[in-house]
């Protein structure tokens, strides 16, 4: 595991926290914070190649997109 991919695992373990509370809020907001992170670090080219970024982006599938349904947002 890289550093790149190290870093999104931290993110992935608190949006579980947040998820835990219930607090659909947080979590959107949290999950909003995941994502801005990966367009900025596609686009800072810190993402170096093709088979990380399609790994995080699997990660990301799995742990944030798959939870991003049914939500109500203020």
């Amino acid at each position: 595991m890289n550093n790149n991919e190290h870093k999104y695992n931290l993110l992935f373990v608190k949006l579980m926290k947040i998820r835990e509370k219930n607090n659909t809020e947080e979590e959107h907001i949290f999950q909003d914070t995941i994502y801005r992170k990966f367009i900025k670090d596609i686009c800072n080219n810190k993402l170096k190649t093709l088979k990380i970024m399609k790994k995080i982006t699997r990660d990301i599938n799995t742990n944030v997109v798959k939870y991003d349904k049914n939500m109500w947002y203020s």
